[in-house]
């Protein structure tokens, strides 16, 4: 839960600021859009753990936005809990009939909101919908996503493998690893997002093994921009690293130095 990220779409200042504050407090790293249009945006940028959604914005009605989320493969799995001032039961009982995961009235108790937003993200790491530190829809999902491909020609699939993860968990513990698999997720996301289109899909098959879902003409430039920048950027993962060919000298906490296997993406066609 600590770390989660929450995307909120409120247009009153006054509650952003408040929610901001009381949720980062709580160790949630928080972004906020104040429209749909925005919304629609950020989410596909953020990868968050959990939308929480007011039902009136100054473009759009939150119970549409929602249904827009739900059309769109890279976001239709996030946990999404409707913030409102409507009391009426039937507007509770819309929200829910949606598929929303939660629903709350304002004005609301922070510790009871709080609660709400920590079992929507539990559940949802739960039921394996999204891996904790990338945000990306995980293994059940992703299989999901393969299954409905095969025998269309107007969609195809490309599996990209972290190599050599092993070594750098020796070289760093754990938290480095969860940045690092963070980074490929936004990698892989940026790059459909910049040549693909919102009908594609990102996911992940297992903790080193991620898929990317989409017009088989665009698979060649997708597979290439992703390479060329994660191999641009490899080195950065290493404290005070030297890159020598295909390898890296890194520094140990004594001050030794010695040359190991970089990072690498490995790519296939599925």
């Amino acid at each position: 839960m600590d770390g989660a990220r929450v995307l909120i779409v409120e247009d009153t200042e006054e509650v952003a600021e408040m929610l901001v504050l009381f949720l980062g407090s709580r160790g949630l790293k928080v972004t906020v859009a104040t429209d749909g249009e925005t919304a629609l945006k950020l989410v596909r940028e953020v990868l968050p753990n959990l939308i929480m959604l007011d039902v009136g914005l100054p473009d759009t009605d939150g119970y549409t936005l929602f249904t827009k989320f739900r059309e769109i493969n890279r976001t239709r799995y996030i946990p999404v809990l409707f913030l409102t001032r409507r009391n009426k039961k039937s507007d509770k009982i819309a929200g829910l009939q949606l598929g929303a995961d939660d629903y709350i009235t304002k004005p609301f108790d922070l510790e009871e909101l709080y609660l709400r937003v920590q079992n929507c993200v539990t559940r949802a790491l739960r039921d394996h919908l999204s891996d904790p530190h990338t945000g990306l829809p995980t293994g059940p999902i992703a299989r999901e996503e393969l299954s409905k491909i095969k025998g269309r020609g107007d969609r195809a699939a490309l599996e990209f493998r972290l190599q050599r993860l092993s070594e750098f968990r020796d070289l760093y513990g754990s938290l480095p690893v969860a940045d690092l698999l963070r980074y490929t997720a936004l990698l892989l996301n940026r790059i459909l997002n910049e040549h693909g289109s919102p009908e594609d899909f990102v996911g992940q098959t297992s903790e080193e093994s991620f898929v990317i879902i989409a017009a088989p003409e665009k698979l060649d430039l997708l597979r290439k921009k992703i390479l060329t920048h994660f191999d641009h950027d490899a080195a950065q993962h290493y404290s005070f690293a030297e890159r020598q060919d295909d390898k890296v000298k890194v520094t140990g906490p004594l001050g030794q130095k010695r040359l190991v296997p970089i990072l690498r993406l490995d790519v296939k066609a599925l």
